[in-house]
């Protein structure tokens, strides 16, 4: 038998044949299904934060030292976690309130979240936040609702219930509540945003950046209405579309340089659309770069 001969016209055929499979497999739509990159790590031992909201409709009662331990000390035997110090916390408040990654680090436009800020030091941060739900007069339940910042979607986000044995506003009913809970299932109503999808959301804009700690990013643009606003009103609600968007991201957070194109194919809207989305781009402000460094992204959007 002859020994075949590979000539270069067959070497530019396979080069070909293997650009179009990973075009294939780097689907805009595919891209737009998947996870946003979380804001922390995921790495090592889980570390949980637990929220008390403030204000009108927040926790009921006054909290003290002694019952957030004792709240905090029950979920972190179930999660087999360690428990972030107060003054961990508050630190990284401090960080966001002067719109810092790093004390004596320059400021950005937009102050990293509390999450991320955490996050730097507790790799593998989850935060748990409290309320108190009741049916009716008397029957009351302890709620902490724990995100897993750093797991995969169907992880995320689970809750902890414990009924309440007494008013709702004292801190010894809460405390008591504290030791009794147990694992109940997914936390209902949570945020969908950022998360992996087995179909793409109709009628909706989903957002999916390459940047650090993409979710954040890409929460934002989702609920900009300013995205929301590029989707053609004449074009079908199943009707969707992919789009690329290249652009720049300054060390303060500011966004410039961008260029939008579709993926795949012609649509008469496409020029309109790309220029509204690079538009609503270059008005978008995001989370700075952590090491306060411009960096290059590369957003899917579909809508």
């Amino acid at each position: 038998m002859m020994p075949m001969v590979v000539t270069a016209a067959m070497v530019s055929l396979v080069t070909m044949a293997a650009g179009v499979r990973a075009a294939r497999a780097d689907s805009v739509f595919d891209v737009c299904k998947g996870e946003s990159q979380p804001a922390v790590a995921g790495t090592g031992q889980l570390s949980i934060a637990v929220v008390y909201p403030d204000g009108p409709g927040g926790f009921p009662a006054v909290t003290t030292p002694a019952m957030r331990n004792a709240v905090a000390a029950q979920l972190a035997r179930r999660e087999k976690a360690i428990i972030v110090p107060a003054k961990d916390v508050e630190a990284a408040r401090k960080l966001v309130a002067s719109k810092q990654w790093v004390d004596k680090g320059d400021a950005c436009e937009l102050s990293p979240s509390l999450v991320a800020v955490l996050g730097q030091k507790h790799k593998n941060l989850s935060t748990a936040t409290a309320s108190v739900e009741c049916d009716g007069a008397s029957k009351c339940t302890l709620h902490l609702d724990l995100e897993r910042h750093g797991r995969p979607t169907a992880e995320r986000y689970v809750r902890y219930s414990a009924p309440l044995t007494g008013p709702k506003d004292k801190v010894k009913t809460i405390q008591a509540a504290g030791a009794k809970l147990v694992l109940v299932g997914e936390t209902p109503n949570h945020p969908t945003e950022g998360l992996k999808v087995a179909a793409l959301p109709t009628g909706k804009v989903t957002v999916r950046s390459d940047v650090d700690g993409a979710l954040e990013t890409d929460k934002r643009m989702e609920s900009d209405q300013a995205f929301a606003a590029c989707r053609p009103g004449t074009r079908k609600p199943a009707d969707i579309r992919g789009y690329y968007a290249d652009w720049m991201l300054s060390a303060r957070g500011t966004t410039y340089q961008v260029t939008v194109k579709p993926f795949v194919g012609r649509d008469p809207a496409d020029d309109t659309v790309g220029a509204c989305l690079e538009k609503a781009l270059e008005a978008t402000k995001v989370g700075c770069p952590r090491d306060a460094k411009p960096v290059a992204v590369k957003t899917a959007i579909c809508l």
